[in-house]
């Protein structure tokens, strides 16, 4: 299942780019699907992170299809890492930071490794572009990222604190948006 994951996300994702970058976009679920490996050998929780973008950023990519093609629970696990577009950014970035307090494990597990590969995209890239790397997000004000970056931390602190991949996430929350308690607006 992994494979065709793996495949039908490479297909899906033809084409796409990372944000502001030049960087394939199938490296970003590539990576999701490997960090939530290493917390699972679960494959059709894996699968689901390496398709996690697919219903959200895919023409034609529905929740149905990919019942069809892997599974119902691929198909929900993906549905719930996919954002409403029609909201604006601080209504989805506030949703999805209660969202991931009480989403099942899983759900909390992929969403987790979402964060921490988009933030090592950042810590990257930052020394790099500087503040200009700002830019490339629709909110463009670090201060809001950080409190966005900082929420997600306290809503995946339980049941992930002991694990590498939220050491690693919290380590680089501090780095690039530094140690503060700036997480009320």
């Amino acid at each position: 299942m992994v494979a065709r994951a793996i495949a039908f996300a490479t297909k899906a994702h033809e084409g796409q780019f990372r944000k502001g970058t030049k960087r394939p976009y199938i490296v970003h679920p590539l990576e999701v699907g490997e960090i939530v490996a290493t917390l699972t050998f679960d494959e059709e929780i894996i699968s689901a992170a390496l398709l996690h973008d697919t219903i959200e950023d895919c023409q034609g990519i529905t929740r149905e299809v990919l019942a069809q093609e892997f599974s119902e629970r691929v198909a929900a696990l993906v549905a719930q890492e996919s954002e409403d577009k029609s909201k604006t950014w601080f209504e989805r970035k506030s949703h999805t930071i209660e969202h991931l307090k009480y989403a099942p494990y899983e759900v909390r597990m992929i969403g987790l490794a979402d964060k921490l590969s988009n933030i090592r995209d950042i810590d990257r890239d930052y020394p790099v572009m500087g503040e200009e790397l700002w830019n490339r997000f629709r909110m463009k004000e670090k201060n809001m990222i950080g409190w966005y970056y900082k929420g997600l931390r306290e809503s995946l602190r339980e049941g992930f604190e002991q694990e590498e991949a939220f050491r690693e996430y919290s380590y680089l929350v501090d780095k690039n948006f530094g140690i503060d308690d700036s997480s009320h607006i």
